[in-house]
């Protein structure tokens, strides 16, 4: 028997919510003051600092006695994280979409860090596939990851492989335009037709753009560095 609407946007509803509760407790290595003066203040150690910078933001979102210290703290990492961005393409150290591509990706980290630890339910039921939280908390969970095996100097090429892999993916999803990702999701859900059976992140097949390609080498490559 097909499921009404009604019914299936009910239990999209009590499953991403459940997911939702999952993902609140997002990763994030805790340092200090990203945004402070790094030891090492190139373009490149300040980026780097930025991308190790998530468990600051989680903790500065759990002030809940001061709502607006994890908004402002997302913004400041976000103009910290672009003023590099930005004399690295100076220097000529980075290709303009490339670095586009890099922001992108960790604008929707950090928002998915805020979002997820200032109070607030952590996403809104969507009625139809949205991949975004998915690829938001993996990215966080990746450089997590990355930043664990450079201080751990643990730099296995299989393990770095796997997760440059999935950097790749995550990067070519939220770097896409807002134009591309409704394209795809409605492709999707005319795929799916009555059935609302559309594929989980892993399982969905997609192009990776050059850009994201080497967007995810990039900050593969900057969270291993050691530090200065």
């Amino acid at each position: 028997m097909t499921p009404s609407r009604r019914d299936f946007l009910k239990h999209v509803g009590i499953a991403v919510a459940s997911l939702a509760m999952a993902r609140c407790m997002c990763l994030g290595r805790s340092i200090d003051d990203p945004t402070d003066p790094p030891d090492d203040d190139s373009p490149r150690g300040q980026l780097r600092r930025c991308w190790l910078g998530f468990g600051w933001l989680k903790e500065q979102s759990q002030d809940w006695d001061n709502g607006d210290n994890g908004e402002e703290a997302r913004a400041e990492l976000a103009r910290a994280h672009q003023t590099a961005l930005d004399e690295l393409i100076a220097a000529g150290e980075l290709d303009p979409e490339v670095a586009d591509c890099v922001h992108q990706a960790y604008e929707a980290a950090t928002y998915h860090v805020w979002r997820a630890n200032c109070g607030m339910t952590c996403y809104l039921p969507a009625p139809g596939p949205d991949y975004t939280p998915t690829t938001s908390s993996q990215l966080v969970q990746q450089a997590d990851l990355l930043a664990k095996l450079a201080e751990e100097g643990d730099l296995d090429p299989e393990t770095i492989g796997e997760s440059q892999a999935a950097v790749e993916r995550d990067f070519a999803f939220l770097c896409l335009s807002h134009e591309e990702t409704q394209a795809l999701y409605d492709a999707l859900v005319e795929a799916a037709g009555d059935s609302y059976n559309w594929p989980t992140f892993d399982e969905l097949e997609f192009d990776v753009s050059p850009e994201a390609e080497q967007a995810a080498r990039f900050l593969v490559e900057l969270i291993l560095e050691e530090d200065e």
